[in-house]
């Protein structure tokens, strides 16, 4: 048997070379074939695979590659951008095609920050009402109304007016705090020591009233409407500017300590968001946007860049990180945007529309929509387009990622419905808007 084995082994082996065709010298050319591989026509460029099919290639290596690296949370941030990049080469296939036909799917496909150049005009600007003049200011105008406002106010009241610059004009709270905490030293040093002469007296140049004081915008006017003048005084060896508290102010501890108290109260202007509010007709425009560029914290050229290189972030996203890197890039993710715009879609197709700070809750836009209906005492619900409901109150537009703008549904809470339905007999369903808002319906 084993010899018989041999035997079949040898022809096969025989066969093997015959196959491989006549033999040659190591050193001989192989000029056959060369001259065949002169004669083969050129091999044609391969082409790109398209999209799509790079995309589905992408979601099954990552599923080829779970059960080797049993690594599930690489996977899921792989699988999450692809579905973004899908996502993206929907939308451009939608505007390649002259757009969606569904306003929904629009919203679903667009990605975040995303601004559609081509929709209608969203908003014309970010607006604020003014509280000490109850008028209506574009954002890019709201700091030099509010300094006009408060220069007017300093020939009235110049104590609340200087102090009130101080707190809103000053960003920085680290420096304003240090500025607030010289100056109030200043006046405690002539109330716990009345009648000492140097203490009424604050040299301009000195280096740190510069740093801490002069640098602040506004505490020139609050240290002129706490009673301190501007004069010349000698000093060593020449003259210098001084602020010199006035007699009658050193007199009056009392008005002084006031003083330092308005000072330390005082809070910034607070202009209040206009909602800006608008009502539409039906329409399939209804979920696309194109905002101006007040709602970004971003330059329009990094919002573009940041466009251009989202196929570029899958690699980055797909790699471990801690629980703290994710959380920071979280916070920079949402500090992109300082607005929000959101639509609220009604049943019978009529758009709410309304502007929001990005940090604005939930409860914000709760209460925004029940002062427009007719029946505010009736509890709703809002969803994403997606389906999801609005439940958390407490959450911030930026944290439920609805920056910068986003389509909301609204519909009557069904359990509730059902319960007034069955103690009345009927229930109004179909009306929602105030009269007085539905006057305000355009075309979008």
């Amino acid at each position: 048997m084993k010899k018989l084995e041999q035997f079949f082994e040898k022809k096969r082996v025989e066969a093997k070379f015959k196959k491989a065709g006549p033999g040659k010298k190591l050193n001989e050319e192989n000029k056959t074939s060369t001259e065949n591989a002169s004669q083969r026509a050129t091999p044609a460029a391969r082409q790109q695979p398209a999209q799509s099919a790079q995309m589905a290639g992408q979601a099954a290596l990552a599923r080829m590659d779970a059960p080797k690296t049993g690594d599930k949370k690489m996977v899921a941030a792989k699988a999450q951008m692809i579905r973004d990049m899908e996502k993206d080469e929907q939308l451009r296939s939608n505007q390649a095609s002259g757009g969606s036909s569904s306003g929904a799917s629009a919203q679903a496909a667009a990605p975040v920050g995303y601004c559609d150049n081509s929709a209608p005009i969203s908003v014309t600007g970010v607006f604020f009402k003014c509280s000490l003049s109850e008028r209506l200011v574009p954002k890019s105008q709201l700091n030099e109304h509010i300094r006009e406002c408060l220069m007017v106010q300093l020939a009235t009241d110049a104590l609340q007016a200087s102090a009130s610059m101080v707190h809103f004009f000053n960003k920085d709270k680290d420096k304003l705090k240090v500025g607030i905490d010289t100056i109030c030293k200043y006046i405690d040093n002539v109330c716990n020591n009345p009648g000492e002469e140097k203490y009424t007296k604050i040299r301009i140049g000195n280096k740190a009233f510069q740093d801490r004081v002069v640098a602040l915008e506004g505490t020139e006017e609050f240290l002129q409407s706490v009673g301190f003048q501007r004069k010349i005084l000698p000093h060593q060896d020449g003259e210098e500017d001084f602020f010199v508290l006035c007699e009658e102010m050193c007199a009056d501890l009392d008005r002084l300590r006031i003083s330092k108290d308005i000072l330390t109260s005082s809070e910034p202007v607070k202009p209040i968001l206009d909602r800006d509010l608008r009502v539409f007709k039906p329409s399939p425009h209804g979920a696309r946007f194109q905002l101006p560029e007040e709602f970004y914290n971003l330059t329009s050229e990094e919002i573009k860049r940041e466009q251009q290189l989202r196929a570029e972030t899958v690699d980055r996203n797909a790699e471990l990180r801690t629980k703290a890197m994710r959380e920071n890039e979280e916070q920079k993710r949402m500090r992109r945007y300082r607005y929000c715009l959101l639509r609220i879609r009604f049943p019978d197709g009529v758009l709410l529309q309304g502007t929001f700070h990005a940090r604005d809750k939930v409860s914000s836009v709760m209460e925004f929509v029940r002062n427009q209906l007719v029946n505010d005492w009736q509890p709703f619900v809002l969803s994403e387009a997606g389906g999801h409901k609005l439940t958390e109150e407490n959450s911030t537009l930026a944290e439920l990622k609805l920056t910068p703008a986003a389509m909301l549904n609204f519909a009557w809470d069904a359990t509730i419905m059902a319960e007034i339905a069955a103690s009345q007999g009927s229930v109004q369903e179909t009306e929602y808007l105030k009269p007085e808002v539905l006057l305000l319906l355009q075309s979008l």
